[in-house]
């Protein structure tokens, strides 16, 4: 080649990667930097994927009485129905616990697992983390990889493999889960970097990471409630509160003899019945990975001595019956569960003997009226103990 021809292209490339870092720049000038948190406001509450992502922002905003839950769904359950939410118990009154809850929908052990190295990393309070096990996360075939890549997260995963306290072990095991589920080649190679393309595409995807983080994060600031300061002098009085809880559900409830959440019958459920019989009959939870993912979960836990407690929360009996997942298929999904926790000697609190308790859902799925506060109490309980 021609070395004016060479000299040319270079000084492109240069004028191309130049203008980049400056475009670059530009834009984070305009968006604050993940670790900005303003003075005196809880983020903890916030339900985001985006918070959830950035460790930067969630290590900004917790303090030493922080305890972070690690969840789906279940997190963003409305106050209006279920006033017995945790911003609403240990958000109005400083009880020496502050919840920082991360997760959104559709994460699952996988995303919790890179999501707790990538956390330990940067320094969980306590050294106590909860994680919220559904039972809906182990049906057979797995989560779809459509899934999963809507929730993947380069920045946890690139700090997750950062992190010299996670086994080769776990992390061998990630990677070969993250390329089974269609996660692609550059961008794992990036996040374990080993030829000079791949520190390239590192430096390309974590500043893409990072502007999209910083973009997101502007609404999350908007949704942070006020700090409270004030020592409460008692813990929760979570007698009371169950007791207002079954008065709730049973004002919410009004329109069907399972406990569900009027709106959510009549709205979802109901119209829906007459197809849902026996729909399901050939689900086992048998045939998924995720009970190996919860394990990897708990290994990484193990290695960075980290305490757990395992959340199981149950299905909604009496639905489940009705669409063909019967309660022994259920109950040797729990009894799964209980044996890959008990193996870690981490903690459990196995709710699922409440399948068939009124108000303990407010729906199928989801923790409700009693259920919130009798979550919240073992959580309590959890984050006092040896304090």
């Amino acid at each position: 080649m021609d070395k004016h021809i060479l000299h040319t292209r270079l000084a492109a490339l240069a004028l191309g990667v130049g203008l980049a870092a400056c475009a670059i720049a530009l834009v984070c000038l305009l968006f604050p930097a993940q670790s900005e948190t303003r003075p005196g406001v809880d983020y903890g509450y916030v339900y985001s994927g985006v918070k959830s992502s950035s460790v930067e922002f969630v290590e900004a905003a917790m303090t030493e009485e922080s305890l972070m839950v690690l969840g789906s769904s279940e997190l963003s359950t409305p106050r209006r129905l279920v006033p017995q939410v945790p911003v609403q118990v240990f958000g109005k009154a400083d009880y020496g616990v502050r919840l920082m809850l991360i997760g959104e929908a559709f994460d699952q052990s996988l995303w919790h697992a890179i999501a707790l190295g990538a956390y330990q990393d940067a320094g969980i309070p306590r050294n106590k983390v909860v994680l919220i096990v559904t039972p809906g996360w182990f049906v057979d075939g797995g989560q779809d990889s459509d899934t999963f890549k809507t929730r993947f997260s380069y920045s946890l995963y690139s700090r997750f493999n950062a992190n010299a306290n996670v086994p080769e072990e776990a992390k061998s095991y990630v990677l070969n889960r993250l390329k089974q589920l269609g996660i692609d080649e550059t961008t794992i190679s990036s996040a374990n970097p080993s030829l000079p393309q791949d520190y390239l595409n590192a430096f390309a995807l974590k500043a893409l990471d990072d502007l999209k983080l910083r973009q997101g994060l502007i609404s999350v600031r908007d949704k942070g409630i006020e700090l409270v300061d004030e020592d409460t002098p008692s813990t929760p009085d979570f007698e009371s509160l169950r007791k207002e809880a079954e008065q709730t559900g049973a004002e919410m409830s009004t329109t069907n003899d399972w406990g569900v959440e009027d709106g959510f019958y009549t709205g979802q459920l109901e119209p829906a019945l007459a197809d849902a019989a026996g729909s399901r009959a050939g689900e086992t939870y048998t045939n998924t990975p995720e009970y190996d993912d919860l394990d990897c979960f708990l290994d990484i836990a193990d290695a960075c001595g980290i305490e757990v407690l395992v959340v199981l929360s149950p299905e909604m009996g009496p639905y489940y019956d009705y669409i063909g997942i019967g309660k022994d298929v259920r109950s040797n999904c729990y009894e799964q569960v209980r044996s890959i926790v008990n193996d870690h000697n981490a903690q459990i609190a196995d709710f699922s003997g409440r399948e068939y308790e009124k108000y303990f859902l407010y729906e199928i799925v989801h923790f409700g009226w009693t259920g919130w506060v009798d979550v919240e109490k073992i959580i309590y309980e959890f984050a006092q103990d040896g304090a």
